[in-house]
């Protein structure tokens, strides 16, 4: 079913998250997902592995941070640890920080993970962060994979210089609704032609879907679709996706859902394929399923059998980009 709402652009769409079956029979190498922020929700988590049939052996999950603040972030990172890998190009799960890792005195920092992943696919590039992006990073970024073409994942961290607070990346922390920082004087995501240029897509969390109403949806992105049983947004004119769909319980607008939700990656290159590279709300909207949800859970009693010092003393191969005094963004 398809309901749309004409006001300002906006689309809300309903759409079956059956069809993994279907999906894994076309991409039997297995899949490449990016899921939401977790906020120490591990039953949560295990449930939406179980629903896309999380096959360690072949697939990789890619998440956007906010392990800490909520649930039992002990044991969220237990059942992390069991198929944590450094190893960008291999299945398993690969992490990034988000800004209750790096500030708000959290409990577990995950002090040597990436502040971006970027995974080069056969017609996308996925920059997967925690909040938003920039055009100084993106460009960066970009040159560098030009660089470095056999290669398919790409790993960033970001020094305090360029992200700290009011610098010129700390949108890629902080951005809330996914556009920019209300705090800072630096508003500047990469340009609708910049994204198409590069076949681009940016997937990040961060901002609860409740910040938003459907009714009032003039804050992220002019072209904008809503799946309302998943509770995931994308902007077509920022060609970005928002997958935090408020597994901590923030409450907006009248909105009381709870939930966890993640996009797989082989769906979007199947649609991006049909436009030249690009992601659009029509063929969106009559496309294959891209996103799974659940929601919910409640974490039960746990017993915490997982070691979880190789994730905490992860030493994955990173560029770190750093403010130079000129003022210019380089990597290391």
């Amino acid at each position: 079913m398809i309901e749309r709402y004409d006001t300002q652009a906006a689309s809300i769409i309903t759409c079956d998250d059956d069809n993994i079956g279907e999906i894994r029979m076309k991409h039997p190498e297995g899949l490449h997902f990016v899921m939401g922020d977790l906020h120490g929700e591990r039953e949560t988590l295990r449930r939406l592995l179980q629903k896309v049939r999380f096959d360690p052996q072949k697939d990789c999950v890619f998440f956007v941070g906010d392990y800490n603040a909520g649930g039992n972030p002990r044991a969220l990172l237990s059942l992390v640890s069991e198929h944590f890998t450094e190893e960008y190009d291999q299945p398993g799960f690969h992490l990034i920080r988000g800004n209750h890792e790096r500030e708000l005195c959290p409990q577990y920092t995950l002090e040597n993970l990436p502040d971006v992943i970027v995974f080069k696919s056969a017609v996308m590039r996925y920059f997967i962060v925690h909040a938003g992006m920039v055009s100084k990073a993106f460009d960066l970024i970009n040159r560098d994979m030009e660089n470095n073409s056999e290669q398919r994942v790409f790993a960033y961290r970001l020094d305090d210089s360029c992200a700290a607070y009011d610098k010129p990346l700390r949108q890629l922390i902080w951005s809330r609704r996914g556009l920019y920082s209300q705090r800072s004087r630096w508003h500047s995501w990469p340009s609708e032609e910049e994204l198409h240029e590069h076949n681009a897509c940016i997937i990040h969390g961060h901002t609860p879907y409740c910040f938003f109403s459907p009714k009032t949806n003039s804050t992220y992105g002019d072209r904008s679709l809503f799946w309302q049983n998943q509770h995931v947004w994308f902007s077509e004119d920022l060609q970005s996706f928002n997958i935090d769909s408020n597994v901590k319980g923030r409450y907006e607008n009248g909105e009381s859902y709870r939930g966890l939700s993640c996009v797989c990656l082989e769906v979007l290159d199947e649609i991006a394929s049909k436009n030249d590279g690009t992601l659009r709300l029509y063929e969106l909207q009559r496309g294959p399923n891209a996103i799974y949800s659940v929601a919910y859970a409640p974490n039960a009693p746990l017993y915490f059998k997982n070691d979880i010092s190789p994730l905490l003393n992860a030493q994955p191969q990173l560029k770190t980009i750093v403010l130079n005094p000129d003022g210019l963004l380089t990597l290391t």
